[in-house]
C-alpha cells in the first residue's frame, strides 16, 4: 500500500519552521518546492556504520542525553535493558533538494536541539536511544505527496529503513524496543511497522509503538496491523500510541471529514475513520480526559543547545474528543507553543506532556520485562 494517502493528515509536517514564537496567518504560508525532482540530484543516501549519521546513539554524548533541571528520573540510558528507535519530524526547508543532504549541519542542529533534545531525550530514563539521520523529505513534500512530494518522501523512507536494519543487526541483540516518530517519523514508523510485521521476533519484541502528529485511524490500524491493538491501558504493550493535540476550542469538522474520505478512499467504508487517541497524561483509555492539576510536567522553554529547564507541574490539561486531544494553551511566553491553522498544537506533542510519557514509558518497558 502506498504511504502517500496517510501523509496528507500531516500537512502540520510542511509549517515546520522555528518554533520560537506563535506563527502568524503571513508565517503559515504553504513552503515552497524546490523545484522539478527529476532535474535534481540526490543527496549521497547515509552510511549507518558511521556515527556521524545519527543524531543519537547512547555510547555517544548527545542531544538525546539531556534531561530537565531537578528532573527525578536521569539519563539512565547506561543500564536500560531496552531500546527506543526514534525518527523525527521535518526539520528541513531548504529549496535547494527535495531531500535533505546530511552535510547540512545548520539542519542537524536544528534537528538536535529542536526534537532530539524535547522529543527523543523523553526515552533517556527508560531505553537506549538511537536516531537516524536520514534525507528527510523537505517540508513543502507532505503537499505534493501525488508528485515529487511522494518520490521524496519515498527517499526518505528507504533511509530509515536501512537505519532500523542496521540497528536490528547491530546493536539490538534480542532486545525490547519502542518505535517512536512524530510527524513525518512516525508516517515512517507506521511503514515500518507494515512492513517488519513478520520478520522474526519484530512483534515479540516491539515493547510499544509512538505514532504521534499524524491521525492512525482506528479502521487503517485493523486492516494495516491487525495484530496490533491501541494501549489501552498504562501497561499495555505489544501495541499502539496516538495522539493529536488541538487546541481546546478547535472545530474538529474537517479533520473529521478528511479522516472518512481518506478510510473511504483506503478501504470503500467510512467505518472506523475515528482517529485513536491515547491520552498522554492518563495513558488509560478508560480515562480520556485529565484535568491540568495531574500534568506531572510540561517542559518550557524555546530550542538551543543549553540544558533543558525544569519542568512545571499543572500548566495544562487535556481530554480526547472524536479522535483527537483537546489541550489547554499554557499561559505565558516562556513555551515553544506554535499555534498552526485550525487550532493544531503540533509542535507541543511532547513537550506539553514530557515528563508523563517520561514517567509512563519506563513504567511499560518495565511491565514488558
Amino acid at each position: 500500500m502506498s504511504i502517500r494517502y496517510f501523509c496528507m493528515a500531516a500537512v502540520a509536517a510542511a509549517l515546520a519552521g522555528p518554533w520560537n514564537v506563535s506563527i502568524s496567518a503571513d508565517q503559515s504560508a504553504m513552503p515552497r518546492t524546490p523545484g522539478d525532482f527529476a532535474s535534481l540530484q540526490r543527496p549521497a543516501p547515509p552510511d549507518y556504520a558511521l556515527e556521524s549519521n545519527w543524531a543519537a546513539l547512547p555510547a555517544v554524548v548527545d542531544a538525546a542525553d539531556r534531561v530537565p533541571e531537578g528532573a527525578h528520573l536521569g539519563d539512565r540510558q547506561a543500564q536500560a535493558r531496552a531500546d527506543v528507535f526514534y525518527v523525527h519530524p521535518t526539520t528541513y526547508r531548504g529549496l535547494d533538494n527535495w531531500n535533505q543532504s546530511l552535510d547540512d549541519t545548520a539542519t542537524n542542529k536544528w534537528t538536535d536541539d529542536s526534537v532530539v533534545a524535547r522529543q527523543a531525550a523523553v526515552f533517556n530514563a527508560c531505553c537506549k536511544v538511537y536516531a537516524p539521520r536520514y534525507r528527510q523529505a523537505q517540508a513543502a513534500a507532505s503537499m505534493h505527496f501525488d508528485g515529487d512530494g511522494g518520490k521524496a518522501y519515498a527517499v526518505a523512507y528507504a533511509d530509515v529503513r536501512r537505519a532500523f536494519q542496521y540497528y536490528l543487526d547491530h546493536w539490538n541483540s534480542g532486545r525490547p524496543f519502542i518505535l517512536a516518530g512524530h510527524s513525518q517519523g512516525a508516517l515512517h514508523v507506521q511503514t515500518l511497522l507494515r512492513e517488519f510485521a513478520d520478520k522474526p521476533g519484530f512483534r515479540a519484541r516491539l515493547v510499544a509503538a509512538y505514532v504521534i502528529g499524524i491521525p492512525t485511524l482506528e479502521g487503517q490500524l485493523a486492516r494495516d496491523t491487525p495484530w496490533l491493538p491501541v494501549c489501552a491501558r498504562p501497561t499495555s504493550t505489544h501495541c499502539l500510541l496516538a495522539w493529536n493535540a488541538v487546541t481546546r476550542d478547535s472545530d474538529l469538522t474537517a479533520g473529521i471529514a478528511r479522516n472518512r474520505q481518506r478510510l473511504q478512499h483506503l478501504s470503500g467504508t467510512t467505518q472506523g475513520a475515528t482517529s485513536v487517541c491515547v491520552n498522554p497524561l492518563t495513558f488509560d483509555t478508560r480515562k480520556p480526559a485529565l484535568a491540568a492539576a495531574g500534568n506531572p510536567g510540561t517542559l518550557p522553554g524555546q530550542p538551543s543547545s543549553a540544558p533543558l529547564p525544569a519542568t512545571r507541574a499543572g500548566v495544562l490539561g487535556a481530554a480526547c474528543d472524536q479522535g483527537y486531544l483537546r489541550t489547554d494553551v499554557p499561559a505565558g511566553d516562556d513555551y515553544a507553543t506554535v499555534l498552526l491553522p485550525g487550532g493544531s498544537l503540533h509542535f507541543n506533542e511532547f513537550d506539553f506532556f514530557f515528563d508523563s510519557i517520561r514517567a509512563n514509558a519506563l513504567r511499560r518497558v518495565e511491565s514488558f520485562r
